[in-house]
């Protein structure tokens, strides 16, 4: 057994280990519901994640707005695209066709 005082060496009653042991035990259960409340904060996380999200969206809609400044410039080019490489429009025209078709044969199919 423990004692109560480590110069009297009295030996603790089986009464008071018990109650010594049980108020390590809360405190140790009182530190596991804190942990736990910490992690299951539901409120504070939604927030944080929302905050996190926040700010990824306006990175990319930086990054998005900074690309759609350069496609004015890329749809003027695209005539002379295609006269430069007549056989590359064809062959991209046929499969946005052949795209086109497929698209509406399968929704017509599975009506």
């Amino acid at each position: 057994m423990t004692t109560k005082n480590a110069t009297h060496r009295e030996p603790m009653s089986e009464a008071e280990t018990l109650r010594v042991d049980l108020e390590q035990t809360r405190a140790s259960l009182a530190d596991t519901v804190q942990e736990l409340s910490r992690r299951l904060n539901v409120p504070h996380r939604v927030k944080e994640s929302a905050g996190n999200a926040g700010h990824r969206a306006a990175a990319v809609a930086g990054q998005t707005g900074e690309r759609m400044r350069h496609v004015p410039g890329a749809l003027m080019e695209l005539p002379a695209l295609g006269r430069r490489h007549p056989r590359v429009s064809a062959a991209v025209g046929g499969a946005v066709a052949l795209c086109v078709g497929a698209g509406a044969w399968m929704a017509r199919r599975t009506k």
